[in-house]
């Protein structure tokens, strides 16, 4: 299990194409969900609306990670981000790097 997980988009969210995608991320309960990239923005939406449907349709496993998109940073930039995140929670800097 990914502690943080961090997709590198090269395209915007699509439904009927990545949702799938999302919900083997969430399988693997994941602290943090960052996006870098293409219209991340959309993708971190995404994953939102997805547990917060997932919490109302799939109990009794509640789904929730903490999502950040990344803009204007660079996918290093965002490796630092998470390493720091973990590192304040006290945990392990156990980050996957996903690119779609």
């Amino acid at each position: 299990m990914s502690k943080c997980i961090i997709l590198r988009a090269s395209k915007p969210y699509s439904s009927a194409e990545h949702e799938p995608l999302l919900r083997r991320v969430l399988v693997e309960r994941p602290g943090l969900f960052a996006v870098v990239g293409a219209s991340c923005v959309s993708w971190e939406d995404a994953m939102n609306w997805l547990c917060a449907d997932l919490r109302m349709t799939e109990a009794p496993l509640p789904r929730f990670c903490n999502t950040t998109s990344h803009t204007e940073e660079t996918l290093d930039e965002v490796v630092a981000f998470a390493e720091q995140w973990c590192t304040l929670r006290g945990l392990e800097k156990d980050i996957r790097v996903m690119a779609i």
